[in-house]
């Protein structure tokens, strides 16, 4: 599948960092990358790919200095360029750090793979694990292993350093989701297709939607690119249930059809999932299909 056009606010913003790298690094070949919101800059048989979308998320906060944070990408660029250059024919490009990414998924699921065990991963209630990924050009993730970011210089804590901030960052436009509708029982987050359901590791985030209810908030991810929040009367746990399944048997991306809640420091089941769940509705009983 193709990856979609920029907007006109991306297309700008890639342009001013061309613009900004070019100048910096002139002996590279610097274009803007074939797929996705990256720049890709050349030199003889040395490649990098740098992703734009956590330092433009960076940039669109009501605080940042946008100058400071494009220096600071430009002049970071110039070690990996460096390093690119020096082992051209090394194999595998080097990690991006501003890629790195936690990603939500089964656990199961995540178990299953063969390089499971390599992997940087957090534990999540209802079945889910976080893990370190790398987002690519094309809506595309893959997870990371502690030795291949070793390789690229990046220790295990900074991995985790690096995933804490750029998931904060790519996600960053809950805040305005939430001043836009200050008032409403339920807010849906939407915003990134992979790592939308990645909020759950967001302590921030966590943290704001519980004090709008008051000290706690139910969250719904059937999806992995899908968050629900729900506070106050929004989140009744029986409306709460069956919207989770009607959501879940929709999902592009299927994650869980259960109620999690939080204080705004931890993350667990909703207490409702104890009890039992309503049986069969009667047509599906008559079409021999159960429930997810």
């Amino acid at each position: 599948m193709a990856a979609p056009a920029l907007d006109h606010g991306r297309r700008e913003f890639q342009g001013r960092l061309l613009t900004q790298l070019r100048s910096r690094y002139p002996r590279w070949s610097v274009d803007a990358a074939p797929e996705g919101f990256a720049i890709r800059a050349r030199k003889e048989r040395a490649e990098v790919e740098m992703t734009l979308e956590t330092l433009y998320e960076s940039c669109r906060r009501a605080e940042a200095s946008v100058p400071a944070e494009i220096s600071r990408f430009v002049a970071a660029a110039g070690p990996r360029l460096a390093a690119a250059e020096s082992r051209p024919a090394a194999g595998a490009a080097a990690l991006d750090p501003e890629a790195l990414v936690w990603c939500v998924r089964l656990e199961r699921v995540v178990m299953g793979f063969s390089r499971a065990p390599e992997l940087v991963t957090r534990q999540l209630p209802g079945g889910l694990i976080a893990f370190v990924s790398e987002a690519l050009p094309g809506e595309v993730m893959r997870g990371v292993s502690v030795e291949e970011a070793a390789a690229s210089g990046i220790d295990r804590e900074q991995l985790v350093l690096l995933s804490d901030r750029n998931t904060a960052l790519r996600l960053g436009r809950w805040r305005e989701v939430l001043a836009e509708h200050p008032d409403q029982g339920r807010w849906l987050f939407t915003h990134d297709v992979l790592f939308s359901s990645s909020l759950l590791l967001v302590p921030e985030f966590l943290s704001a939607i519980a004090e709008r209810g008051g000290g706690e908030a139910a969250i719904l991810v059937p999806d992995r690119g899908m968050l629900v929040a729900a506070v106050g009367q929004g989140a009744a746990p029986a409306q709460l249930r069956h919207l989770a399944r009607r959501l879940y048997g929709i999902a592009t991306s299927p994650l869980i059809p259960q109620v999690l809640i939080t204080d705004g420091r931890t993350l667990q089941l909703h207490p409702a999932e104890a009890e039992p769940r309503r049986p069969w509705a009667g047509w599906r009983q008559v079409l021999g299909l159960r429930e997810r």
